[in-house]
């Protein structure tokens, strides 16, 4: 019986931590929304999973904006595939350069 409570008092930290990430949850519709964007020629370049892409703030033509980033084969050419959204409308405002 002993064993078993210490077996238990060691998991506790590992099980305290698996939490759900709300927030990222709450960000998969800008993630489609950046997806559905793309050409399907694009998105055959596509090498991570682009429902786990990701998505900061930031601001484009003084505009508050979502930044999706999906990361592709090209990368080390043109870097990756960026995608500004509309933080209030949800609306495609454009895509960065890829150089």
């Amino acid at each position: 019986m002993r064993k078993l409570i210490i077996v238990l008092i060691a998991l506790i930290p590992f099980v305290s931590n698996c939490t759900k990430n709300d927030y990222s949850d709450s960000l998969t519709p800008i993630r489609v929304i950046a997806w559905n964007y793309l050409s399907a020629q694009a998105k055959s370049t596509v090498i991570a999973d682009w429902k786990q892409a990701p998505v900061n703030e930031s601001t484009y033509n003084g505009i508050s904006a979502y930044i999706v980033t999906f990361n592709t084969s090209d990368d080390a050419l043109l870097g990756p595939i960026i995608i500004y959204i509309d933080v209030s409308t949800k609306v495609v405002l454009g895509q960065a350069l890829r150089m």
